[in-house]
């Protein structure tokens, strides 16, 4: 392989270093706890033994446990914005409002049924005018200022934009204003193109303003960028086939197995996990249909089964989650833990003897998640629909993809696991299928423009 700073992708001008350099822009990092920080914190690592240097440009704290690695890591927090202080004054008057609507409930309910329906229309533009274009929002000037004069100052090979938050990308798109830099806009999820109708509920795709702003500046950061990364195929062609000049592949995301906790000890019974956020149409029904199908079927397995929920619910998928328990007799099976640190998190699913991870109407997203779990030789559930990335990429690496409809296969699954029947990879075929050692060698040449074939992983 020649040298980058010799060849026409090395934009910046004569170099005679045969170092290769990197500059990452993510909001996330270690050891901020976001699973969106865990990409880049994995490829720079081992894009190290190719020679790379990297630094990091990010919002989350100093930690100085990921110094060295050849990775620099710049911390610039957030600040608070306007948005900020809305969002605090509208949590103020909640117990007002509520009080308020109470009161109102004697009034004429079809006239003030729409104009409380105006009024929150009109709140949701406005708040999303404050939020535009994420939580991000207060991080993007200082983090481009620093970006900039770091770009100048170590001439990289390449510069990387990772988002969500997306306002990444804004960032790298003002540092490199007028410098000559080959620029990837990581999409490690949709941004205003390919959203699944798992999204479409929330309240940025509710607003006018916020869609009609995130597809201007996903178009301009995408046919700005030298080319965009996406971690699943069908999100890399629905970018290309969106913006026609804009050349879009694909690195789905790993899983540093040096991070990853071996040899705990397992819970007693069927321990199952679900770690992660619910929201969208995330529903573990299925899960427990099947679960109290398997217990009628096996009475004895009752008195150590136990599902073990970690992670932020919404409120919506909480009270739902409380009323399929409760209907299904599984009130002494179901454990909801909250939110615990990733280490906790962690063990939680290593010591579980099956994972469920839910992709549901998700059409061109991967949740992380499935990596971890694989990782560690648990057997894993995807609940995501048949044609979607989620299924295709969790076949690959051997968990077991299923409709959310499909409460028979689940119980199937379980009872393999339950009867010990189900077989583990290889820790070589895992090595290939989900580490990031082997995503950094996949990398390496995209970053230097020297890729010769479509990149992308068999």
């Amino acid at each position: 392989m020649t040298d980058p700073a010799a060849s026409p992708a090395f934009l910046n001008g004569a170099d005679n270093r045969t170092d290769r350099r990197l500059v990452v822009i993510s909001y996330h990092f270690p050891p901020d706890g976001s699973v969106g920080g865990l990409r880049w914190a994995g490829l720079t690592k081992y894009l190290s033994a190719a020679g790379w240097k990297s630094w990091v440009v990010t919002a989350a704290p100093p930690d100085a446990s990921h110094a060295g690695n050849g990775v620099v890591v710049s911390s610039y927090p957030r600040r608070r914005t306007l948005n900020d202080a809305y969002r605090w004054f509208r949590r103020r008057l909640e117990p007002a409002a509520s009080e308020e609507s109470r009161l109102s409930v004697a009034q004429d309910h079809s006239r003030t049924a729409t104009v409380k329906d105006w009024i929150r229309a009109l709140r949701l533009e406005a708040a999303m005018l404050l939020a535009i274009p994420d939580h991000g929002r207060g991080w993007i000037l200082r983090a481009a200022l620093h970006a900039r004069r770091l770009i100048r100052r170590v001439r990289p090979h390449a510069v990387v934009s990772s988002g969500p938050p997306h306002s990444a990308h804004l960032v790298a798109w003002l540092a490199t204003r007028g410098i000559r830099t080959r620029w990837l806009a990581d999409l490690r999820d949709p941004w205003a193109s390919s959203i699944g109708p798992a999204w479409h509920s929330h309240p940025t795709r509710r607003s006018h303003v916020f869609r009609s702003v995130a597809g201007w500046l996903e178009r301009l950061v995408t046919t700005s960028a030298t080319g965009v990364l996406c971690t699943t195929p069908e999100l890399a062609s629905a970018i290309e086939a969106q913006y026609s000049r804009v050349r879009a592949q694909w690195l789905p995301n790993g899983v540093d197995d040096e991070l990853i906790p071996k040899s705990l000890q397992p819970y007693p019974g069927l321990g199952i996990a679900y770690a992660g956020t619910m929201y969208g149409a995330h529903d573990l029904g299925p899960v427990l249909q099947a679960l109290q199908a398997l217990l009628n079927r096996y009475p004895h397995a009752r008195e150590a089964a136990k599902v073990r929920i970690a992670g932020t619910v919404e409120k919506r998928h909480l009270d739902i989650l409380r009323q399929q328990v409760a209907a299904l007799g599984l009130v002494d099976c179901v454990e909801i833990v909250g939110v615990l640190p990733r280490a906790e998190a962690l063990e939680l699913v290593a010591r579980s003897r099956l994972a469920v991870v839910l992709a549901q109407e998700l059409d061109a997203q991967v949740p992380a998640k499935l990596y971890e779990a694989v990782a560690m030789g648990v057997p894993t559930i995807m609940l995501a629909p048949v044609h979607s990335s989620a299924s295709t990429e969790a076949k690959r690496v051997g968990a077991v993809a299923v409709e959310s409809t499909d409460v028979e296969t689940i119980l199937r699954v379980m009872e393999d696991v339950w009867l010990e029947r189900t077989p583990k990879l290889g820790v070589q075929t895992l090595d290939s299928l989900v580490h990031y050692r082997e995503r950094a060698r996949q990398l390496s040449p995209i970053l230097s423009g020297d890729e010769t074939e479509p990149s992308g992983v068999d």
